[in-house]
């Protein structure tokens, strides 16, 4: 059977070996449930069938989500039940009505299911790839060409079937996002180092004193504009709201007179003055009310991922035992291991208790688990820990080996692709904002960029490799690796610089604007998206005015950035600047 396989059919079999399992074990996740225990209940309401009648699908008793094993009772119009798909495919009942029974439901159009969703930006993403390498344009990264086509696409369509279409896939790319960029830390001991702790210490300075540098002048020069614009426009303000007041004073005066000169009124002039007191009647208490869960990931989906990963591993292991390391499946049951081992623990360290996940990131535990679960496969099947992360990442797709690293960082295409869908969401902010926005973007990107390469000269950081690596610490993590790339950077250490920008601005990049006195919610946003790109941003998602601003400088910052540094002049006065030839 060895023989009569080719080599090319062995890595075609690990690739997709990998990709079902994982697909197998994403799909039946709570909510895929949920979508398909809905589409039954509504085909069953609207057959009328009432041996089979739809079931709560949802039950609100617990927080996390769960079908409901409860009775089923025969759909009446006592409550006249109308169910609706919404686009979290949950569905929701609104009561009160007479006693007859169901025959007909009202429906609206359900968005598709999220790994079809996903795969549309995968095709989108392979598509881009595929004309960037016909037109040789290897200096431009094709997954920001194809965000801008896309955005632009969304732009210019009539109708809202295509982002439709693409959200559910957004939002799981989007979810699952972190994940992504982990093999650049795995793969971190593969890396040169940072040489002497005086090389260390320098590198600190660069990372801890360049987020702070990026946070204040960015949310200082929001500010800035925010009050200039307000000294501007502060005549036109105070004539604007000058008529309405006297008018309010106006109809106030008027109708106290009217009230102290009547002594009786009817019903209906009672109703119409306490129109204004009226208060809107609490929903009752057995409505369908949100449910609330502890992550973004259920339990059901981390003992799937666990499970299936042990089980792969201890595959791997009784195949070397059986076959030797030169047996047909051992390297595509470590790979398969290996990428649910790391899905798997990234998923455990979401789940961790928060005041845990401020010292200790989700990245950080997710790399720690899949570094010990690398060195016990090696020790089991006789490889070094290096040789095991060189198999985890190869650097190749379709074209040699394929590692797990190899393709959770094939996934970053169309995770950058989808950022078109989150800032088509938020356009009208971005243009009510346009002049906030743009100065963040500009102050964020000219500083990180050509400051930063001013600093690492001046403080003569030795390693070239190190300072250019060092450039795009406040860009997001797919966009970092980008310029990394066009600037000829280690990847891996380029992500590491991010990662630890991102956890100091999770940490502390509220509590520092708060202690400067920086209120205003578009310069917290926009300055904590702009130096901490995503994890900050994750940070503040509970203030809900700045966090879409976060958003949308974490995104645009990184495209201004990546776009620069595509530039060949741009590119060449930061290489100068750095470098100092």
């Amino acid at each position: 059977t060895r023989l009569a396989w080719s080599s090319n059919g062995r890595r075609l079999m690990a690739i997709l070996v990998c990709w079902m399992t994982v697909a197998a074990s994403l799909a039946f996740t709570p909510t895929t449930i949920q979508t398909i225990s809905s589409s039954i209940a509504v085909k069953r309401h609207r057959s009328g069938n009432a041996r089979f009648p739809a079931r709560n699908v949802i039950s609100q008793s617990k927080p996390s989500l769960h079908i409901s094993t409860s009775t089923p009772q025969v759909p009446t119009r006592s409550t006249r039940t109308r169910t609706t798909i919404v686009s979290n495919t949950r569905l929701q009942s609104e009561s009160a009505g007479s006693l007859e029974p169901l025959d007909d439901v009202s429906t609206s159009r359900s968005p598709p299911p999220a790994l079809l969703s996903a795969a549309l930006l995968f095709v989108l993403d392979i598509l881009f790839r595929r004309l960037f390498a016909i037109l040789n344009l290897t200096s431009f990264p094709s997954s920001l060409a194809g965000c801008g086509v896309l955005f632009a696409s969304l732009l210019a369509s009539k109708t809202d079937g295509f982002l439709t279409l693409l959200q559910p896939g957004a939002a799981l790319l989007a979810k699952w996002l972190p994940v992504f960029f982990v093999p650049s830390l795995i793969t971190l001991p593969l890396s040169s180092g940072f040489g002497s702790l005086e090389e260390l210490a320098k590198v600190g300075l660069v990372v801890g004193g360049g987020f702070f540098f990026t946070l204040l002048t960015t949310s200082y020069s929001v500010l800035m504009v925010r009050q200039v614009a307000a000294m501007t426009s502060k005549s036109n303000e105070k004539n604007a709201f000058a008529a309405p007041a006297l008018e309010e004073v106006g109809t106030t005066a008027t109708q106290s007179a009217n009230s102290d000169s009547t002594n009786t009124a009817t019903d209906n002039d009672n109703d119409q003055n306490g129109a204004d007191s009226i208060v809107t009647p609490l929903p009752p208490k057995d409505a369908a009310a949100p449910i609330v869960t502890k992550g973004p990931f259920s339990n059901s989906l981390f003992y799937a991922l666990s499970s299936l990963s042990a089980a792969t591993a201890v595959a791997s292991i009784a195949s070397h035992w059986v076959g030797g390391s030169g047996f047909l499946y051992v390297d595509s049951l470590i790979t398969t291991s290996l990428l649910l081992t790391t899905l798997a623990s990234f998923v455990y360290g979401t789940r961790l208790p928060k005041k845990f996940t401020k010292i200790a990131h989700p990245l950080v535990t997710c790399s720690a688990i899949t570094w010990t679960v690398l060195g016990a496969l090696g020790l089991a099947t006789s490889r070094s820990f290096k040789s095991m992360l060189r198999t985890y990442r190869t650097g190749r797709i379709l074209n040699g080996p394929t590692g797990a690293g190899d393709l959770l960082l094939f996934c970053l295409g169309p995770a950058v692709v989808s950022l078109a869908i989150s800032m088509y969401e938020k356009r009208k902010l971005m243009r009510d904002n346009l002049t906030e926005v743009g100065t963040a973007i500009g102050v964020s990107t000219l500083g990180g960029l050509f400051g930063t390469a001013a600093i690492v000269r001046l403080l003569e950081i030795g390693d070239p490799t190190i300072r250019l690596a060092l450039l795009s610490r406040n860009i997001t993590s797919p966009l970092a690796m980008a310029i990394a790339g066009i600037l000829g950077a280690d990847v891996s250490l380029a992500v590491s610089m991010v990662v630890i920008t991102g956890l100091l601005g999770a940490n502390f990049g509220a509590s520092i604007l708060s202690a400067l006195g920086i209120k205003d919610a578009v310069a917290r946003g926009l300055g904590i998206g702009a130096a901490a790109h995503g994890l900050g941003t994750a940070a503040i998602v509970d203030e809900k005015d700045a966090f879409p601003f976060a958003a949308i400088a974490m995104a645009l910052t990184g495209f201004a950035a990546t776009v620069t540094v595509s530039i060949p002049l741009f590119r060449r006065i930061i290489l100068e600047f750095a470098l100092g030839y």
